[in-house]
């Protein structure tokens, strides 16, 4: 394969506002494309991999003991968002792309396509916002689904809907069922039990047999006079090295009940569900000075919390305080972890994966992907056994 010229995206220096523009910008318009591109990888090896999307709308396969990309496949279509979620046998990913439309699962060492489901059917076009999760056993795809039908004379929107595929049903598939669900859900994840956990106003657990739903954790709904409303910019899934699904908040901690924000203090929290027990739970771990995209606890030690955009910040959460800060090349959206905490990864905007030192925040490497921008796409960190 060529080596495609790198894409300095704008996304990389893009504030958080104009990002939120960006991503509405995204979602208008469908492209479908049924080409695809099969490269013999490399001997695998044992250790941790990653796995990334970029622009033009490529998968990666990462060796990040061996810093370097041992399988790239171009998938059809158009890129965007870029999110991928894992089978359990680390051997599949499933891929949210073509302008948040179409779902592929791709074998990561051969670029071969084993699923492939294209969202918008008919006149019904649809849209899902980073929002894709396979069930435990691997037998289940899951997605959140923002549908509008294209009239003739006018745009209706409809009710949202998770879709639930079967991930046997090949090139052409279908949902095997719908449920109703909550409007505003960007990430989602599964549990240990099989419950579908979905990031929205709440975090929300679905019965994916029944459709039953409930509020895991309160977040915008929470109603505590003592805070104002909980403001979280959610579009990146990366608590998987954890088996836990995370999120990060801002907002401001009134003095008393007069609620002044000018003598208000200013925070960031996080909120978490362990997948493993479903036990939730909502904790301030900082001060909030500067705009954090994505941040999530070390493998190694759940009460060092890290996050990032133009700074990457380590915090000790029972403290509550900053514990180190260093300024970064550019920004980055998306941070993760090698899977015994030893090793930080920062991805998104540009097209280098930046590795560093959790301990004392010293760049270690980059690892640069053929192609431009993976722009808000995360990353998939997991093991490999000989």
């Amino acid at each position: 394969m060529s080596r495609m010229k790198t894409l300095r995206g704008t996304l990389g220096r893009s504030t958080p506002m104009l990002a939120l523009m960006l991503l509405t910008s995204f979602v208008v318009g469908c492209s479908r494309s049924d080409s695809e591109t099969t490269q013999s990888p490399e001997k695998q090896a044992s250790g941790d991999f990653m796995v990334v999307m970029n622009r033009p709308n490529n998968l990666h396969l990462i060796d990040l003991s061996a810093r370097k990309v041992v399988n790239t496949c171009e998938l059809p279509g158009d890129f965007g968002p870029g999110t991928v979620a894992m089978g359990p046998d680390n051997k599949v990913a499933y891929v949210l792309t073509n302008r948040f439309e179409n779902i592929y699962g791709v074998e990561v060492d051969t670029c071969k396509i084993r699923f492939s489901a294209m969202q918008s059917q008919g006149h019904e076009r649809v849209k899902s916002i980073a929002s894709i999760a396979v069930s435990p056993d691997g037998r289940e795809l899951y997605t959140h689904q923002n549908p509008t039908l294209l009239l003739v004379d006018r745009f209706e929107v409809q009710e949202t809907r998770v879709a639930v595929y079967d991930t046997a049903s090949g090139l052409d598939a279908r949902p095997v069922r719908t449920l109703p669900a909550p409007r505003q859900v960007t990430i989602m994840a599964t549990g240990a039990d099989g419950t579908l956990y979905m990031g929205g106003r709440d975090i929300y657990a679905m019965n994916v047999k029944t459709g039953e739903t409930n509020i895991a954790l309160a977040s915008q709904s929470i109603g505590d006079p003592s805070e104002s409303l909980r403001d979280s910019l959610t579009v990146w899934p990366v608590g998987a090295v954890n088996h836990d699904f995370v999120r990060m908040y801002s907002n401001a901690l009134y003095e008393d009940d007069t609620q002044n924000l000018e003598t208000a203090s200013w925070v960031w929290g996080f909120e978490r569900i362990d997948l493993d027990t479903g036990e939730a739970e909502s904790r301030i771990f900082g001060p909030l000075e500067v705009v954090l995209f994505s941040g999530m606890a070390r493998p190694s030690d759940a009460n060092q919390f890290f996050g990032v955009l133009t700074q990457l910040k380590k915090f000790d959460v029972d403290a509550q305080k900053e514990l180190m800060s260093v300024d970064l090349e550019h920004s980055y959206y998306c941070i993760n972890f090698s899977t015994d905490g030893s090793e930080l990864y920062l991805a998104g905007t540009f097209n280098d994966i930046a590795i560093y030192n959790p301990d004392t925040l010293q760049k270690l490497a980059n690892i640069e992907l053929p192609g431009g921008d993976m722009a808000m796409a995360n990353t998939r960190v997991f093991s490999r056994s000989p």
